[in-house]
């Protein structure tokens, strides 16, 4: 906009008018000089002023829980008596959790599933040849002893599908509250060994960040190997580790 106003200025301007044309004319060129020059300031914040430092803690505590997954997998060539012939090891295997003293309530279904099974051939459009029925229940184990007994009872009973066994805490509440004050009390000590050699002085914290995710869980090896035999018992493991991350932003005194 100035140097559109300053060239129909000067094209406007007489012969005669010209001649004064530095006079009228170079304090407006200044202006716009200070205009550009302010456009290209970029003014300190407080995102760029303290102490960037993380600070982390690991709380171990003995397992309380395990968990598994484990469902059946029936196969036929009608939809309905792949169903009829999964739902029947369910309710078999539901059961058998239930007089290995599971209780209910820790009996719940993550996932079932209907899907056709088709064959191909050379020059053929695909065929379905019967139906894959999957049916996954998560089983909470409060008492850790009995995790072989309780994963082969599921397996005499029809279990086909076993995906995982993880050992965790149910409340991790409290752990994860002691962990974040030591993960802070981490990195204010970081902080002021920084700041002792800049010789500078270490403020109150201006950003807190948690980048930690999830609980204490411990995974099991395989359980095609573990959980195979009564006689072969799941040792849980003596401790699982809870980790809290921060990332702290301090001012500079």
């Amino acid at each position: 906009m100035v140097r559109e106003k300053i060239s129909k200025k000067i094209s406007n301007m007489s012969s005669v008018q010209q001649n004064g044309l530095c006079s009228s004319v170079l304090p407006v060129l200044g202006l716009l000089v200070l205009v550009s020059a302010c456009a290209e300031i970029t003014l300190p914040t407080n995102e760029l002023n303290g102490i960037h430092v993380s600070g982390s803690s690991t709380v171990k505590a003995p397992p309380d829980i395990a968990t598994m997954q484990v469902g059946v997998q029936t196969f036929a060539e009608k939809a309905e008596d792949a169903v009829a012939k999964n739902n029947g090891k369910v309710e078999a295997m539901i059961v058998a959790l239930l007089e290995k003293g599971i209780a209910e309530a820790d009996i719940q279904t993550t996932s079932f599933n209907i899907s056709p099974q088709r064959e191909y051939k050379a020059n053929h459009p695909p065929v379905v040849i019967g139906f894959n029925v999957s049916n996954m229940l998560s089983v909470t184990i409060r008492n850790l002893d009995r995790v072989g007994q309780i994963l082969q009872a599921t397996i005499d009973a029809g279990a086909n599908n076993v995906h995982g066994l993880t050992f965790s805490i149910e409340d991790p509440t409290p752990l994860k509250q002691q962990a974040r004050k030591l993960a802070m009390e981490d990195a204010l000590a970081r902080a002021e060994v920084m700041a002792e050699t800049a010789g500078v002085k270490v403020g109150k914290p201006i950003q807190i960040q948690e980048t930690s995710w999830g609980g204490p869980v411990a995974r099991s090896d395989s359980l095609e190997k573990m959980g195979v035999a009564a006689d072969v018992p799941i040792q849980p493991p003596s401790e699982v580790d809870l980790v809290i991350n921060l990332q702290v932003v301090f001012e500079i005194r």
